[in-house]
């Protein structure tokens, strides 16, 4: 039994909703994970976690009770538990008082009987044996050569983690853990193994999954951190594991471990974690070995389970198993070619360590063993994503067609008729050039135009389109490492000094974008570790860098082996510089612990001097002592002793003494006693106040006098309140601090920000050391010097004003983060290119409309919309010229920029004609001064000189405007009537009667709404299908949602959404939606073949409810929650106000099984920051995108790379409102994944489905 074990019965999976019930009316929802014959294990929200917290702050509640629902729904069910372990987000239990029929029930919930042994298992027959241990041995033989590169990147990884440990100790943790790791190799596979051979016996004490220890929260963390590793890999193999269990379940295999599959991954996990005890290693060491090990063997295990499959088919279990009856997604194709799995590394940490040339080739012999074991037995699991090579490639030559549709002529670098180099001759060219520049001063040229200038010198020659591609992406790549603000102005010219030799790299191989093991990318990652921004490199290590990059400047040809070389040189300064911060960090770490003590222990002397002698009369002797140095001594007792320790109460009875004898002349002291106790302590602190003999002699005076002589007394003021903030806030803008202060108490040592108190230089730190309750947070840079140290308010409100930012890319390696800005910057050229006006440079029609949108989904800082139209243009444009015309279209378009405020969207709409945003109360004064501003301005062509003036035309923010297409529309009508009224007039729309009258009836109907029902609520739903065989899902669809008016009459889709979230009756919707929906779901069942599964619409506005998150979270929880076949869609994202929160919420969700979609998915950098911040499985188009996209070639270029940047970030694609066949069939074309619209099918009532 493992010692650490405390429960002796074994726990009993189950996700049940339940409440828990503190006492006094306190009630919160609660869902109870598993149990077992001594007690429960109960998860919670976090907010549920801050009011328990609360609860116990206040008392400590002997007993709860923990109430639920039997399988029925009616009854209901109470336990009486008292809390023995509490931890973030989730407590464990003990029973104290007996209710078998409440465990009975919570058994049948969980599908097990009560009186069967917890322990027992049905003997399986000799055919069913033969089959299993014919499955074990498989398993052991596929997990083998896995775990023999883990062990390598294993003992690789805690090497890792020893370089950046932030103290001496724990990085001798992690050194002597991978020294027991590789000497003890086989004993831990043997262990392992063993675990591996008997699948169906009961799981051991303690075993991870099977018990918890609800004692110790580092054994809880464990389980847990196990227990989210088997969630993930049970859905990234849903569907084989699905057929596995069925296949299993056929055979009669009685599974009593807790775990649904026996030969799933919670198989391996425990295998594994079995094996890991073995070495007695601390949690930092198996956290660092449990992230290797997923990474390594749990994410290679797709053709473990395909084969567990073929065997149990060979034996005849299921052969014709139809797997759509129970799983919403496809399985992969049967024909795909699979290559056989490879063995990857773990993730780069922040402080790259030494290359191990020879462990490296140990990695790849058993990569490469594993390989030619299963190449004839297993097939490997496809990877569908593209490179980031192959990415950028196809954006730039989306970027190139699409800048040739709108009639730019295409850069012609070489003459036309030139013969394209060989692979030597370019080859020979690159060397030239590489050793040319290795003996020059350093060039300013980029790397593209040097290369070109070299082939031109040859003469008739030219770079192939393949060379040409690789050599833009190569140049494109550089330009991106040099943006990078975490690099030095050296660092940046020693890779300029690379860009040659990695040029030459990549035309031989462009899997150096992919591969995490290249030396070159080493190289690169290393340096920049060096020459960090705002660091200062030691000039020793300064000059030896630049001797190693020169070298590999003058050396290199073809062999890599300089840059291996390089990496173990670089890591030994690496060495020697992280030494030197943990050094510094450690000094820093000390002085604000100790500042810490003496600010506690100040406060600890104030407290015990108040609490004796504030607000009273005292002896002025007393006061003498205090003010000459007991006060001192006090304090540096409470920090050497501590406050039990006996000096320090001896310490203090000297004051009481003193005040005893003030009170008391009659009163017994040893005054002998008392003045040796004074002078040894005087003696024994240095100090700066009165002199010991005076305070002695003050003393003397004080107790030895005649009893009719009054000692002199002195008045003590009474003890200060604590001081309050003096910034009064009111109640919204102090939740909105205390969501920041909970954030800044989420920061954990470690973590890096960004002090942007200087906007333009923006000052990398990181949090070294947090005080104990919060108070106290201290930032150091690089070098590990401290330079910020802040109180959690300070911290809270620099971090609300963006001042401190949380940057959990720091630690990204240079060449990772550079291709990601290199992807990023050529797909934001090509969104600029789709949303902006090229004459003008302002925005284009379509943009203007999404950021209308944008508008009305914030639902803040009301805008009045400005439509602008030029008046006299026409006879410029007609008398000047075209030339003459774009001009003027330019110099307005400047005006109108001008008196626009900053941030404010200026659009060109058509035409002459042009749009704005600007504050609701400075619509008229705008309007004027435009109009005044154009009038005035001149205009001279030809000789000629142009008056122009202009009408405007203002719509206000009104309810009723609940689109951007009726917003825009209003305005036109505005400007239609500034028209008649002349040149250099302004009208204001407003909703003529029958509209007023429709719309404050709709506003009426749904601002009532705070209880939807059937009634009143329309559900309607619409077919989304895959465009190809590799799509993962089959049909689905997505949720409409209408209201009937008081006349019956029907409110559709957006008018009842904007409304909704204007009266802040959306969130009753949507928990209305998706519980309606799980119950449609689980009452219905509606074929899997037919309805794979239903989307929900949730907007930004709604995210920010967290008490709507919770409800969803633990709707999803409950035990029969149909939760693969429901997904949600998140629509109006600039509209959520903590995207982290959110980001948070949605791992969460997808640890449960739940599918997320980005919607309204447009261009700009806003959708690609959502698309990266946000961990969404799909992205939808916005619509904008494909009305027009078989004509518009623009359109198509933008799908295009849209497509592209989602499957390099390993999101589907799906595109909405498509409305004919030809759209369809270039959707296809463009490598979308799914479609929605009229021609696949019209949106029809939801009860028509079953």
């Amino acid at each position: 039994m493992d010692p650490r074990e405390r429960r002796s019965s074994t726990r009993q999976p189950i996700k049940l909703a339940a409440q828990i019930d503190a006492g006094g009316g306190n009630t919160w929802p609660c869902q109870i994970a598993d149990f077992c014959a001594e007690g429960l294990f109960i998860r919670y929200s976090g907010e549920t976690s801050r009011k328990l917290d609360r609860v116990f702050d206040q008392s400590q509640p002997s007993e709860l009770v923990v109430r639920f629902r039997g399988a029925d729904g009616q009854r209901r069910y109470e336990l009486h538990v008292s809390p023995v372990r509490r931890i973030d987000g989730a407590m464990g239990v003990n029973f104290t008082r007996s209710n078998p029929d409440a465990v009975n029930a919570m058994l049948q919930l969980c599908g097990s009987s009560g009186d069967q042994a917890r322990s027992s298992l049905r003997a399986p027959s000799e055919r069913v044996q033969f089959v299993l241990h014919q499955s074990a041995k498989t398993v052991t033989s596929f997990i083998e050569p896995l775990m023999d590169a883990c062990f390598v990147q294993m003992a690789e990884a805690l090497r890792k983690a020893a370089q950046k440990a932030p103290s001496d100790q724990l990085a001798n943790e992690y050194m002597d853990a991978s020294g027991q790791l590789q000497a003890r190799q086989r004993i831990l596979w043997h262990h392992m193994a063993r675990f591996l051979e008997s699948p169906l016996k009961p799981a051991q004490k303690g075993a991870p999954g099977a018990e918890l220890s609800v004692v110790d929260k580092n054994e809880f963390e464990d389980w847990l951190t196990i227990r989210v590793m088997v969630t993930r890999a049970d859905t990234q193999y849903r569907g084989d594991l699905l057929q596995l269990k069925l296949r299993l379940d056929k055979l009669g295999i009685a599974n009593r471990t807790g775990h649904h599959n026996p030969l799933g991954p919670a198989l391996v996990c425990e295998a594994f974690h079995h094996a890991l005890l073995q070495l007695k290693a601390t949690r930092e060491v198996e956290k660092v070995c449990l992230k290797t090990f997923e990474q390594t063997v749990l994410k290679q295990l797709a053709p473990l389970y395909r084969e567990l499959n073929n065997i149990l088919i060979r034996h005849g279990v299921l052969p014709d198993l139809d797997l759509s009856k129970y799983l919403s997604e496809q399985a992969p194709p049967k024909n795909e070619p699979t290559p056989a799995p490879t063995v990857t590394r773990p993730e780069e940490t922040p402080a790259e360590s030494p290359a191990q040339p020879a462990e490296e080739s140990r990695a790849t012999t058993a990569s490469r063993a594993l390989k030619s074991r299963l190449s004839g037995e297993f097939r490997g699991y496809a990877q569908a994503a593209q490179t980031a090579f192959s990415t950028v490639r196809n954006l730039l030559t989306t970027l190139q067609a699409s800048r040739v549709s709108r009639g730019e002529s295409p850069r012609q670098d070489f003459a036309p008729n030139a013969r394209p180099l060989s692979t030597g001759e370019l080859h020979r060219e690159l060397q030239e050039l590489q050793v040319r520049a290795a003996g020059q001063e350093e060039s300013a040229a980029p790397l593209k135009e040097r290369v070109v200038e070299k082939i031109k010198e040859i003469g008739e020659a030219r770079l192939d389109d393949e060379q040409q591609q690789t050599l833009d992406v190569v140049d494109r790549f550089f330009k991106s490492v040099v943006e990078s603000p975490k690099l030095s102005d050296y660092v940046q010219a020693r890779m300029r000094q690379l860009e040659v030799p990695v040029l030459k790299v990549v035309m031989r191989d462009p899997a150096f974008f992919e591969d995490q093991d290249s030396p070159v990318r080493g190289v690169m990652n290393r340096l920049a570790q060096l020459g960090v921004k705002g660091g200062r490199l030691n000039p020793v290590v300064q000059r030896r860098v630049d001797e190693l990059v020169q070298r590999i400047a003058t050396d290199f040809e073809q062999d890599t082996g300089v840059f291996e070389q390089t990496v173990t040189e670089l890591d030994t300064l690496i060495d020697r510089q992280n030494l030197v911060y943990r050094r510094n960090v450690e000094r820093v770490t000390a002085a604000a612990e100790g500042a810490q003590k003496v600010s506690e222990s100040k406060a600890a002397v104030s407290a015990a001097i108040d609490q004796r002698i504030a607000g009273r009369k005292v002896p002025r002797a007393l006061v003498s002592l205090l003010e000459g140095g007991w006060r001192d001594l006090l304090s540096l007792t409470w920090i050497r002793q501590g406050p039990d320790s006996q000096l320090w109460q001896d310490y203090l009875a000297v004051i009481d003494s003193l005040l005893a004898f003030a009170d008391d002349p009659e009163s017994s002291i040893n005054l002998p006693e008392l003045l040796r106790l004074i002078q040894d302590g005087l003696a024994s602190i240095s100090s700066n106040h009165m002199p010991s003999s005076q305070i002695r002699d003050e003393l003397k005076h004080f107790l030895v006098r005649r009893p009719d002589k009054t000692p002199e007394m002195v008045e003590v003021p009474p003890a200060k309140p604590a001081e309050k903030d003096p910034q009064t806030l009111n109640e919204r803008e102090q939740r909105s601090l205390q969501r920041w202060i909970n954030r800044s108490q989420q920061l954990r040592t470690g973590d890096w920000l960004r002090d942007q108190t200087r906007p333009d230089e923006p000052q990398y730190i990181r949090l070294v050391w947090i005080a104990r309750g919060f108070s106290r947070f201290v930032f150091v840079n690089h070098q590990g010097m401290r330079v910020v140290e802040l109180e959690l308010d300070a911290l809270a409100r620099q971090m609300r004003k963006g001042i401190i930012v949380p940057d959990n890319q720091y630690d990204r390696p240079l060449v990772d983060e550079s291709i990601d800005r290199m992807v990023r910057n050529v797909y934001d050229q090509l969104s600029w290119a789709s949303t902006h006006d090229e004459l003008t440079r302002l925005l284009n029609r379509r943009e203007f409309e999404r950021m209308l949108e944008q508008q009305l989904a914030r639902r803040e800082d009301s805008r009045t919309l400005l439509h602008l139209d030029l008046r006299g243009f026409r006879l410029l444009n007609d008398t000047a010229g075209y030339q003459a015309g774009d001009e003027t279209l330019k110099q307005v378009a400047e005006l109108l920029c001008h008196h626009v405020g900053d941030g404010m969207p200026v659009a060109r709409l058509a035409g002459n004609e042009f749009a704005m945003l600007v504050a609701e109360e400075q619509g008229q004064v705008v309007a004027a001064a435009l109009i005044e501003a154009i009038e005035s301005a001149e205009f001279a062509f030809g000789g000629r000189q142009y008056t122009l003036s202009a009408n405007v035309g203002l719509v206000a923010e009104l309810p009723a405007l609940v689109s951007a297409e009726r917003w825009l529309r209003s305005s036109e009508q505005a400007l239609s009537q500034a028209r008649k009224m002349g040149p250099g007039k302004v009208a204001e729309y407003t909703l003529d009667a029958d509209d007023q009258a429709r719309q404050e009836q709709i506003a009426a109907r749904v601002a009532s709404l705070s209880d939807p029902d059937e009634e009143r609520m329309l559900l309607r739903c619409q077919k989304i299908i895959p465009l190809h065989a590799e799509a993962r899902m089959t049909a689905q669809y997505e949720i409409l949602i209408s209201m009937y008016d008081d006349s019956g009459a029907l409110i559709t889709g957006q008018d009842f959404v904007r409304m909704a979230e204007r009266y802040d009756r959306m969130q009753a919707v949507d928990r209305w939606v998706v519980g309606h929906m799980l119950d449609w779901l689980r009452e219905q069942a509606p074929d899997p073949r037919h309805v794979g599964g239903v989307c929900i619409n949730l907007s930004g506005y709604s995210l920010n409810d967290q008490s709507l998150l919770e409800f969803i979270y633990e709707k999803l929880s409950e035990k029969d929650a149909p939760i693969e076949r429901l997904w949600f869609e998140l629509t109006e994202a600039s509209a959520i106000s903590d995207v982290q929160a959110v980001a948070d919420f949605i791992l969460e969700m997808k640890e449960l099984g739940c599918r997320f979609c980005l919607g309204n998915f447009g261009s700009g950098p806003s959708s690609f920051q959502f698309m990266r911040s946000l961990p969404v499985d799909l992205i939808k188009i916005d619509s904008a995108f494909t009305s027009q996209l078989v004509s518009s070639q623009t359109d198509q270029a933008m799908v295009r790379s849209m497509v592209d940047m989602a499957h390099y970030m390993k999101r589907e694609v799906i595109a909405s409102q498509v409305e004919s066949r030809d759209v369809l069939d270039m959707l296809r074309q463009l490598g979308v994944d799914y479609a929605q619209g009229f021609v696949v099918e019209k949106p029809r009532l939801l009860t028509s489905l079953t």
